[in-house]
């Protein structure tokens, strides 16, 4: 391939001449449109969506280079198109701190497997500190340009329970439960059409997890896992590739300084020191010292690079005193391991020996976090003294590599260690008979954090908050783990239900309904405070209706129901009316939401609760609208919004609710203005709450306005952007009006099999579009028809269930770049049809 031929649209003629294909056969095999191939080959359309290139690339048939390199010219400003880039668009590997010596045997050798493709579940073995993870990264890295979909790292080290893995997966690819549909499969479901290289990192602690790994192996056979673990998986397909110390200098000394330093353990040593040392160099007098510390380590990196740290008080022949010292002294348990480990273990002992007396209290202390901790978190639960002392201690821990520091997108500096060095500390804890007290400590550390941010996320701002708990879900699940191992059933109760809120909103459902269900069923949850008992109940059944699981979400709701009412309990009894009215309204059954809406109103009235009030009123009128008393939902609605207003709570998620009722109840009544000015209003305020349910479901809303007035360029522009702001919300009602709004449109402009596999995708939302308006819904069941006399059953059938069978991530980016197409490619029609 010519290195001239830098345009998307240069490079796309080339290739499609290259294969000996017309415009109309290249047109045929991806499934896109004649228009939509002569645009891009004109350049009309100069950054095609990214799925219409993987589209493209695979009915062209191209390999990993070519399909780089359309990947890079459909995406110029992201960088040259080479072997090793990313691809385009794609997210890049956590960037390692230092340099990789001595490895490029293992590097080669993994390449070769795994670019091969016939080895594709790769497990890198090696012990604690050897290595494994920065050499993965590496090894990732390179094969970026391998892979169409790249390279994804994801870290399990902060994951201890086994049914956590797929889910820390999906939350870490993007991938959204479905109801009905389990979580393995829906994974399955997303990867199969993907070509893509996992990284899964620190497996030891969850390798029951391996059969599902495995599993989805089997599944997507475009889909490679490197993983990185103490003790191989042992599944099927694996491939284990142990992970050998770094090579070490020769015991003689007859080498020279030069020939020292160039050995791979030596010159980590050196980068190391150097890093805290910056005068460090090897000499003719340390360099023995230095050879002989790096061979008493058995050139296990992490154990090397603790004892550099400390070149900046000890040179290295004391070092080699003191470090020979140490391991002299170690008896006991430490000395029934692996040797590796045991070098590994005594090397984070001796760098423990030489800290202060408060700096290894803390030490121990800070090893109860999991997958981090912000400074605030650290002052409170080490009980170590006021900030400045925590930090300057914190400063000590960090230049003996103990630990590490690095400034997250918010400017707060987080910190973490090893999974190794946090074993240690674990262990120094128990030892020490300080773990349960600093475990509870972290435990109510969470509990009033989570609490915090059940209450910011009750308000309708969730939004400083969000992040704030997604960084901190490690530490959330170490927590209920904790409680859950210590019995202590209502702190755990507490914790679950306070996360209540965040699960729903991140569509955690599954594991959110498991924990909750896991208090609920222990020995004293009957004893529980009635509060905490009927709120955990209520937020099992909601999530257990977000699952699909509608027997356990009745089931939940009605005894929360039961229990609020046995226990005189006003605002259970709210609350658990407004989840079944909800999740009646979600799944359609709009006539039934009304009577636990409207009592759930009277119950908030006599409480007092304006807000609650407010918010429900708004849900009720969109209730009441469907059964088309349009005259008591306009009431309804304006009394929400006047409840809103003197509450000065104009600028909540609940007001935003309030706004979406009152374009939906215009735009059933047939009052486009109306209903277009009310929409705009509730887009604008999602968009500053970043409420994308909203967002997603207003942008619905006005693609319909567009289409009732023949815009559809303007209609395929507000679905598109609804779809890309529904696909990660939680709001599937926004995805499924959008969805129906680009199905419309393109049997409007006879892309009738493109207007068929929307169909499917629409199926999946099929028992809750009725929720929709209902001249929308009856404008879609007019389209299917159509469309399904226009292309024929047979050709209908076989099109809608491929639409069905793809991923619903896959079917919205399908679907946003067929609003790209349309966007650049259709006219405005001069009648609606």
């Amino acid at each position: 391939m010519s290195s001239a031929i830098t345009s998307f649209a240069d490079l796309l003629r080339h290739l499609r001449t290259a294969a000996a294909l017309s415009q109309e056969e290249l047109a045929v095999r991806a499934g896109l449109s004649l228009r939509g191939i002569s645009d891009l080959e004109r350049g009309v359309r100069r950054a095609p969506h990214l799925n219409t290139v993987r589209v493209l690339a695979d009915a062209l048939g191209l390999g990993p280079e070519e399909r780089q390199a359309l990947l890079a010219a459909a995406r110029p400003g992201t960088g040259p198109a080479t072997a090793d880039a990313a691809p385009a668009g794609y997210a890049p590997l956590p960037l390692p701190l230092t340099s990789l010596l001595g490895r490029e045997r293992e590097i080669a050798t993994l390449v070769s497997l795994l670019r091969a493709g016939e080895n594709r579940l790769v497990t890198l073995t090696g012990a604690g500190g050897s290595g494994k993870t920065r050499l993965a990264l590496e090894v990732g890295a390179r094969l970026q340009g391998a892979f169409a979909d790249g390279s994804h790292f994801v870290d399990l080290a902060p994951v201890r329970e086994v049914q956590l893995v797929l889910p820390t997966l999906a939350g870490a690819l993007g991938v959204r439960e479905r109801a009905g549909q389990s979580l393995l499969e829906t994974l399955s479901r997303y990867l199969a059409p993907k070509h893509l290289l996992l990284l899964l990192d620190n497996c030891e602690q969850v390798l029951g997890a391996a059969p599902q790994i495995a599993a989805l192996v089997a599944a997507c056979p475009h889909l490679s896992v490197l993983a990185t673990s103490r003790a191989a998986l042992r599944v099927r397909g694996e491939r284990d590739v142990p992970l050998p110390p770094l090579p070490l200098p020769g015991s003689d000394r007859r080498s020279s300084v030069a020939e020292l330093a160039a050995v791979p353990s030596v010159a980590l040593f050196l980068e190391r020191a150097v890093a805290n040392q910056p005068t460090f160099a090897l000499s003719p007098e340390n360099a023995a010292a230095v050879a002989a510390i790096c061979r008493r380590l058995d050139g296990l990196p992490l154990a090397i690079e603790l004892a550099a740290a400390w070149v900046r008080i000890l040179p290295p022949t004391a070092l080699l005193e003191r470090l020979e010292q140490r391991l002299l002294l170690l008896t006991g348990g430490s000395r029934d391991l692996p040797p590796r480990q045991r070098t590994m273990r005594d090397a984070i002992a001796w760098s423990y020996d030489l800290l202060a007396p408060q700096e290894q209290a803390l030490f121990r202390c800070l090893a109860v976090f999991a997958g981090g901790w912000t400074l605030e978190a650290a002052e409170i639960v080490s009980c170590g003294g006021d900030a400045l002392t925590v930090l300057a201690e914190l400063e000590s821990l960090i230049a003996a590599s103990l630990m590490q520091v690095g400034e997250q997108p918010d400017g707060e500096w987080r910190f973490r260690m090893l999974e190794t060095v946090r074993e240690f500390g674990m262990e120094q804890l128990a030892q020490h008979g300080e773990l349960d007290a600093v475990s509870r400590r972290h435990a109510e550390y969470f509990l009033a954090l989570a609490r915090a941010g059940e209450a910011a996320i009750l308000a309708g701002q969730p939004s400083e908050w969000l992040p704030r708990l997604e960084a901190e879900q490690a530490n959330l699940r170490a927590a209920l783990s904790w409680l859950r191992d210590h019995e202590e059933y209502d702190l755990g109760l507490r914790l679950a239900i306070a996360l209540g809120g965040f699960w729903h909103v991140r569509s955690a459902n599954a594991e959110g309904r498991m924990w909750l269900e896991r208090f609920l069923a222990s020995p004293s949850a009957d004893d529980a405070a009635g509060t905490d008992q009927i709120a955990a109940l209520r937020w099992a059944g909601e999530l257990a209706g977000l699952e699909g699981d509608l027997t356990a979400a009745q089931r939940h709701l009605e005894k929360s129901l039961s229990l609020a009412r046995r226990a005189g309990d006003t605002v259970g009894v709210a609350s658990a009316l407004r989840a079944i009215g909800s999740a009646l309204f979600q799944q359609g059954q709009v006539a039934a939401c009304i009577a636990p809406f409207s009592e759930a109103i009277a119950l908030t009235r006599q409480l007092g609760d304006q807000r609650q009030t407010a918010f429900l009123l708004a849900y009720l009128a969109t209730a009441v609208a469907h059964q088309g008393d349009f005259g008591r939902a306009e009431t309804l609605v304006a009394e929400s919004q006047e409840l809103f207003g003197a509450l000065g709570d104009t600028g909540s998620f609940e007001a935003s609710v309030g706004l979406l009722s009152e374009g939906l109840i215009a735009l059933m009544e047939g009052n486009l203005d109306r209903a277009e000015e009310r929409f705009n209003a509730a887009l604008s305020l999602g968009k500053t709450l970043d409420a994308k349910a909203i967002v997603s479901a207003t942008l619905g809303g006005l693609g319909q306005i567009a289409l009732e007035r023949r815009r559809d360029i303007v209609a395929a522009g507000y679905f598109r952007e609804g779809l890309i702001q529904g696909g990660d919300g939680d709001y599937p009602l926004g995805v499924a009006w959008n969805l129906l709004g680009l199905m419309r449109l393109a049997s409007r402009h006879g892309r009738l099999p493109a207007a068929a596999r929307l169909v499917g995708g629409v199926d999946a939302f099929s028992e809750l579009i009725q929720a929709l308006p209902p001249a929308v819904v009856a404008t879609y069941e007019a389209v299917v028809t159509r469309v399904q006399t226009s292309l024929g059953h047979p050709d209908f059938t076989a099109t809608r269930q491929a639409g069905r069978d793809l991923p619903l991530e896959e079917m919205i980016d399908e679907a946003v770049a067929l609003g790209d197409e349309l966007i650049n490619g259709v006219k405005e029609p001069r009648s609606a049809r």
